[in-house]
């Protein structure tokens, strides 16, 4: 027989297989919304990663005990010497050292020559000599001699 109902053809449609319009707006909507959702799931993830992850270190300059600083990791800077104990290594004028101990006829600091009035300073473990106010600088902020590197203490050379 024939498949038409009361002699009526249904009406011919040419889009029969794609989307109609309202289809075609759920699915753009669809989409954004997952994107949505995705960047949201990351920044949530970020967040609470981040907020149990420990603080970065802080770097401070003040003193504290070796076991302390690796505990706490903070940096440990080699503290120098206290005008104390740089007093009591021997001053000089250049002239007069010029022929007993000098063997340098520049300081190895400031790279400038030593001038008969240049009042130099004496590191006696080492024999060393420096313009004062060029190792006295130094000393304050390292304990060893700037050119081999030994300590200028008794209680460092016996370490």
């Amino acid at each position: 027989m024939n498949d038409t109902i009361d002699g009526i053809e249904p009406p011919y449609t040419p889009n029969s297989g794609q989307p109609q319009e309202g289809e075609a707006y759920i699915f753009v909507v669809g989409f954004f919304c997952v994107v949505l959702l995705l960047i949201s799931l990351t920044y949530t993830s970020y967040i609470c990663k981040r907020s149990r992850s420990p603080p970065p270190p802080s770097f401070t300059f003040t003193t504290t005990a070796y076991e302390d600083a690796d505990s706490l990791r903070l940096i440990r800077f080699s503290r120098g010497l206290d005008d104390d104990v740089l007093v009591t290594f021997p001053t000089f004028l250049y002239s007069d050292a010029k022929g007993d101990t000098a063997t340098d006829s520049s300081c190895s600091i400031c790279l400038a020559d030593y001038k008969p009035k240049d009042v130099v300073r004496l590191l006696p473990a080492c024999g060393h000599l420096y313009h004062v106010s060029c190792i006295d600088t130094w000393l304050k902020a390292h304990p060893t001699c700037p050119m081999c590197r030994n300590g200028v203490t008794s209680s460092e050379l016996s370490d």
